[in-house]
């Protein structure tokens, strides 16, 4: 009878984990994901699968070790061993395979190429920072979904002026653009850009997402048109917000076909609608497969989320290089990206 009891338990158990991790990894279109995926709690589950599914993994190992050694590591199966035996197996193909995966494409001379920079500074930046972004980089656009000036209000302006004199950057070559201030702590969406790709402008102001939003459009036609914006998270109280603005964004992509969106979703391209995307690509994908998450710091790499996103338009762009770098004054990770035109 107990032994009945729990094969029922870790049954169930499987079962959810199963259905649960399954319409996450391999069926984000479906209409499960696209639901659960927005649900409190849920959520994180799915944003932090790769960390699921190693301690799915762990327990699974353990249960299963506990079973043997009671039954003298004979080579009878029970019920109960069968269903942790797949749920190793299953966790195993949600680790490795969870995460979109695309090879460089081989780089062309014969194209222009544009380097890109997102970063949630989280309102933190120094000279270091702007060093290794547009120094060391060389950054065409970097792109900073929480940073504001010396107080809360002030345009960011002066106090990049005053990071790039420190780190012995030439500030007059680049333009600066700051989305509306919004309630709260958190600071505007800013985007600093090469004044070699010529004068933006922002074309729109709405819809805009919780925390800010920016629509930039070139006026050289080599340059590409811009979409900059931050999120609400999914936290108690924002979750309403938060699917509101996931909604926003793939939207956006079918109405602005040939723009870059960039910025901070605090969402993964699995969670609700964003996976029926499909005039855009996640630079993420071309990161290595095990260092490709960009939230949070404190845990190790492989287990990190990507929720700070670089959509390329999939007509327009091919990408030659993906790198996310740790600084030390953020919870986020850094995505530096090279594009290179595909041409006429």
């Amino acid at each position: 009878m107990k032994m009945k009891k729990k094969t029922l338990v870790i049954g169930i158990i499987s079962l959810i984990y199963t259905v649960l991790g399954s319409s996450y990894i391999f069926f984000p279109d479906g209409r499960l994901n696209e639901v659960l995926s927005v649900k409190s709690g849920l959520a994180h589950f799915y944003a932090f699968s790769a960390l699921t599914a190693f301690l799915m993994l762990v327990f699974s190992i353990v249960m299963l070790f506990i079973s043997r050694f009671r039954n003298r590591f004979k080579l009878k199966f029970d019920g109960a061993d069968v269903i942790l035996i797949f749920t190793v197996v299953l966790s195993l193909f949600f680790i490795f395979f969870g995460a979109e995966h695309k090879k460089i494409e081989a780089e062309d001379s014969a194209q222009s190429s544009i380097k890109l920079c997102e970063w949630n500074a989280a309102d933190n930046i120094n000279e270091k920072n702007i060093q290794a972004v547009f120094g060391e980089f060389d950054a065409d656009i970097a792109v900073f979904p929480e940073l504001g000036g010396y107080k809360k209000g002030d345009k960011p302006e002066q106090r990049l002026a005053d990071l790039f004199k420190k780190a012995e950057l030439d500030f007059a070559e680049y333009r600066v653009y700051v989305s509306e201030e919004t309630e709260g702590n958190i600071a505007p969406v800013t985007v600093v850009l090469k004044k070699t790709l010529g004068p933006y402008d922002i074309y729109e102001e709405r819809p805009a997402t919780r925390f800010g939003t920016l629509y930039l459009s070139s006026r050289a036609t080599d340059s590409p048109p811009l979409i900059g914006l931050h999120t609400a998270p999914p936290l108690p109280g924002l979750m309403r917000i938060w699917q509101r603005d996931l909604d926003l964004i793939t939207e956006l992509a079918g109405k602005h076909q040939d723009a870059i969106i960039i910025g901070d979703f605090n969402a993964t391209m699995k969670h609700g609608r964003l996976h029926s995307i499909r005039t855009h690509t996640d630079v993420l994908d071309y990161a290595p497969r095990f260092h490709s998450g960009t939230w949070n710091t404190n845990i190790p790499s492989v287990f990190r989320t990507r929720i700070d996103h670089i959509l390329i338009p999939n007509n327009k762009y091919s990408v030659t290089s993906a790198e996310i770098k740790k600084f030390p004054n953020s919870d986020h990770l850094c995505v530096f990206a090279e594009l290179q035109s595909l041409g006429d």
